[in-house]
């Protein structure tokens, strides 16, 4: 497909055969990038050796020529725990590098902490992009790291907007992260896949030529007839001609059998070049001298040295810079798989001793000693255990794909294995693997454990079971070992505690407490942080369900207090429930403030704390690009925890549009979603929300038949959604429609019971006054939590008394009255945009004999065009358009970037944009419109 021949001792140009169609659809994004500053993503798959590296480069020389800043990357197949090495070091390779060394080593410093380097990296490329077109390449993107594929996730449609283009190579049949761009868009971004298909014979024999300077002979055609039309056999072939006419040998005699070829000169070297070679293979990236050193430590320098010049001038290998490395991967994965399993095994052995004694860490080494398997002196397990414990804190889900390698390399019968399966039983508690995480535990507890060690592992399932609610059973056996005899106190007080968080789900809510409690004064009397934090949670979580908030947000803030940020977003949810709201927002300020140092102020967690801060505001237009930014980001980590809300939210945003039908779509899905871990909490918000919908559609016999077994049960404890007052006016107005007046005094009830354990909180009373006022059809008591709830920090509350007190003061013959209340229901749901309820009390007014011109312009909101931005997308249409980067909008908003960056994909979806600069001058011409004068031509084509 290309090369480069030598004539009278100059290299020739670098010529691409074969390949003028892909060139040029690659080359349309590249120039439609800097011509209209609108993004691209080029994707160019094939199998091994079909010329993908080839393209790439030739896209990227193209690119550079065009004025583009460039950087250019490869992953290595065995390098996967070099966490974001593909994506970091395209930013810092070449003379013009995209980032200064200052960024680098900011950056370099928080891949430890995935969420905020990948925002770091956002922010400065949008930088970089403001000024100049930027082209980025990575070449066999099916291998590389996690972190990297979080990146590649995010990134381009986070930078949809700037002149920002992305080129990978992928090999057909590997998968991986190529899948995901294999479509006509990416996260708002045009992807242009290019699928190389093996080359003609015509373009073999040009590039035949172009390495030989001479058509080539017929033997020489016959060989690349023999490659099946794939340019790397066929340039290895060209290659060795040339060094066989260099030696005056018979070009006609090289062998067309590539892998026949590799092993013939991988025979051919010296034993001790031949086992570097297979070293290199297994170690599975360049080497540095230094590498070479350490792979051969009982050879000395010069030996070494001698050694790789050895197999550089054998063709295997290539220098690249400071580097050697195979020729392509091709040699690198034939010399591999030419070796028996047990030098292979022994090989990545070395590689592991040599990579932990090199001080490259246990992450590094912990692929080869996976790889290596069992040995004698259990090296590869503990190298495996270390390296999942210092993944645990960014990369959980690496961290518990390597604890279950080490335990897979040992057995009961090995020293440690019942620590090591009891820490791989909390490895996977902690990442969220819950399912995996009892069913480890499970086939431990199978295998007849002592009893310390069976108590012990209980322990360490305990949360996880709390998660998937598989809760009896362990129950059972956690009593059955307490009862079997003597242990330790914080043993003891750890079972007790992980028993106490169990039966939160299980029993009764009193039951639970009095476990609990005393679950906590053993912890205490233990000193044990463990026993401590897993009784304080269940005590949490226990208060929370039964509505005795302020008692919860004691043991979260004591929870703050022993295991720092991890447990804020709860202690935020209780504080929104308690109406402090105010002090809700500092901690989420301050967190966003202090997430240069703290990877929890952008975990999704904190994401769904700052999503209802923003509902219970009435500030929906964030709400849903919270919910929209948090489902986007729950699937780019596989993290669903917080899915559901999320989707809930997002269905009575279309609820309170009037798109009832859309509302049950986003929510159907959900009905048996399958990959949400938490099936104790959640299910009751999918059930709400459908009653909801039913009643919301005018079936309310079927609203009722759904929502009656939740509201039944509300007393035993084990949910908290009773305790959101804003449900049981809800169910009030659902009952009196039904004519269900069991159903609408049992509401009643529960409100008071809300407002008995949350003394002193404005909503909680005034909600009480507020369903009584309905169920007894009391003007009187409606006017009470109207004037009690003044004092509630959610709108929509306030709004809901205001509607129903204006229209029993309308019955009553109170016409002024009643109508001054009905328009400030009104205002209110004009102003929090729940159109259906501001419908309804329009239409109250209208029957009272009022009429205002602004009702006229109360219609359905379009799709598309200036119109159909809401007022937050205006604001960020607006500084957008000014040139600021979304982290700036993000601040000067008071927002995430994450958020932003779903504003500005809704704003282009809806002007019909692609890139900033096209935004930028809808802006200007809309601005000339809008002021009466013509607009100049702007700058920059659209």
């Amino acid at each position: 497909m290309s090369g480069t021949g030598l004539i009278g001792g100059s290299v020739r140009v670098h010529v691409l055969r074969g390949r003028a169609e892909p060139m040029s659809s690659a080359l349309h994004v590249v120039h439609r990038a800097k011509r209209s500053g609108q993004g691209g993503i080029i994707l160019i798959t094939g199998e091994a050796g079909i010329g993908k590296t080839a393209v790439l480069d030739a896209v990227r020389a193209e690119a550079a020529t065009a004025g583009f800043m460039v950087g250019a990357s490869k992953a290595d197949e065995a390098d996967h725990v070099s966490q974001g090495a593909p994506v970091l070091l395209a930013l810092r390779c070449g003379r013009r590098p995209l980032l200064s060394s200052k960024a680098f080593e900011d950056v370099n410093t928080l891949v430890d902490q995935p969420l905020l380097l990948v925002d770091r990296l956002c922010a400065l490329l949008e930088e970089v992009a403001s000024r100049s077109p930027v082209f980025i390449a990575i070449d066999d993107i099916q291998w590389i790291d996690r972190l990297s594929r979080l990146a590649l996730r995010v990134l381009p449609g986070r930078l949809s907007g700037l002149p920002v283009v992305w080129a990978f190579t992928a090999r057909d049949g590997v998968g991986g992260p190529a899948e995901e761009f294999s479509g006509g868009l990416f996260d708002g971004v045009p992807v242009e896949k290019l699928v190389l298909s093996p080359l003609g014979l015509t373009a073999l024999l040009e590039i035949a030529e172009d390495w030989l300077g001479h058509v080539p002979t017929d033997g020489t055609r016959r060989m690349l007839e023999g490659v099946a039309g794939t340019p790397f056999p066929a340039v290895q072939i060209l290659e060795g001609i040339a060094r066989a006419r260099a030696r005056g040998e018979n070009e006609d005699q090289v062998p067309a059998e590539f892998v026949a070829g590799v092993r013939r000169r991988l025979a051919a070297l010296p034993s001790e070049a031949a086992e570097l070679v297979c070293l290199a293979a297994v170690l599975g990236r360049p080497l540095q001298f230094e590498d070479a050193l350490g792979l051969m430590p009982d050879r000395p320098p010069a030996t070494v040295s001698d050694l790789i010049d050895s197999v550089t001038s054998s063709g295997l290998f290539a220098l690249r810079g400071s580097l050697i490395a195979f020729r392509h991967d091709l040699v690198r994965e034939t010399v591999y798989a030419n070796l028996s399993d047990v030098k292979r095994r022994r090989m990545h052995h070395r590689c592991a001793r040599y990579l932990m004694n090199a001080g490259y860490g246990a992450l590094s080494a912990a692929p080869h000693a996976a790889a290596g398997g069992r040995s004698a002196d259990g090296t590869g397990v503990a190298i495996l255990r270390t390296a999942a414990d210092e993944a645990l804190a960014s990369m959980p889900d690496t961290a518990g794909d390597l604890i279950v390698s080490a335990l897979a390399l040992t057995g009961p019968d090995q020293p440690g294995y019942w620590d090591l399966g009891i820490r791989c039983v909390d490895i996977l508690s902690r990442a969220q693997r819950s399912t995996e995480a009892v069913n480890v535990a499970d086939s431990l507890l199978g295998k007849a454990p002592p009893t310390d060690e069976a108590a012990r592992i209980e322990v360490s399932a305990a949360r996880a079971r709390w998660l998937t609610g598989r809760l009896t059973e362990p129950v059972g056996r956690i009593d059955t070992v307490l009862s079997a005899g003597q242990m330790s106190a914080s043993l003891h007080a750890r079972l007790r505690a992980s028993r106490a968080l169990a039966i939160t789900r299980t029993e009764t809510a009193e039951s639970a407490r009095v476990e609990a409690e005393a679950a906590l004064a053993l912890a205490r009397e233990a000193d044990d942080r463990e026993a401590l934090e897993v009784s304080l949670l269940a005590l949490a979580e226990l208060t929370k369900n039964l509505g005795y908030h302020a008692q919860s947000l004691a043991h979260f803030r004591e929870l703050r207090a022993i295991a720092g940020a991890a447990y804020l977003p709860g202690e935020i949810l209780v504080l929104q429930l308690l109406d402090r709201c105010a002090e809700a927002q500092s901690l989420l300020d301050a967190a966003r403030q202090d997430s240069a140092n703290q990877v929890e102020a952008v975990l999704p967690s904190m994401m769904h704390a700052q999503m209802w801060q923003d509902f219970y505001g009435g500030r929906l237009e964030e709400v849903e690009a919270d919910a929209t930014a948090l489902v986007t980001v729950g699937a780019e980590l596989g993290n669903h925890v917080y899915e559901l809300d999320a989707v809930s939210l997002l269905s009575t945003l279309e609820l309170y549009r009037g798109n009832i039908a859309q509302a049950r779509v986003l929510l159907t899905p959900y009905l048996t979603y399958t990959d949400i871990d938490d099936d104790v909490r959640s299910p009751g918000l999918v059930v709400l929300m459908q009653g909801r919908l039913a009643a919301a559609d005018g079936d309310v016999a079927l609203a009722l038949a759904v929502l009656s077994p939740l509201l039944y049960a509300a007393r035993d404890g084990r949910t908290w959604w009773p305790w959101w007052p804003g449900w049981m006016p809800v169910f009030a107005q659902i009952a009196l429609v039904g004519g269900d007046t069991r159903f609408a005094e049992e509401a009643a009830a529960i409100a008071a019971e809300g407002a008995a354990r949350n003394p002193g909180v404005a909503t909680f009373e005034g909600v009480v006054l507020h369903v009584r006022g309905l169920v007894n059809g009391d003007r009187e008591l409606l006017q009470q939590a109207a004037q009690v709830l003044e004092a509630t920090p959610r709108p929509t509350v306030r709004a809901a008394v205001a509607n129903d007190l204006g229209r029993a003061l309308l019955a009553e013959g109170r016409r002024e009255e009643g109508i001054a209340h009905l328009e400030r229901a009104w205002q209110l749901y004009h102003d929090i945009g729940i159109r259906t309820s501001m419908l309804s009390v329009q239409e109250a007014l209208r029957g009272a004999g009022v009429r205002h011109v602004k009702w006229a312009s109360e219609t359905t909101r379009p799709a598309t065009g200036w119109e159909a931005l809401t007022r937050t997308e205006l604001a960020v249409t607006r500084l957008i358009g000014s040139g600021l980067t979304n982290r700036a909008v993000a601040d000067n908003l008071g927002l995430s970037p994450n958020t932003i960056g779903t504003h500005v994909r809704s704003v282009f979806a809806k002007l019909g944009v692609h890139s900033r600069v096209q935004l930028a001058n809808a802006v200007h011409r809309r601005e000339a419109e809008l002021s009466g004068r013509s607009p100049t031509p702007p700058g920059t084509p659209d």
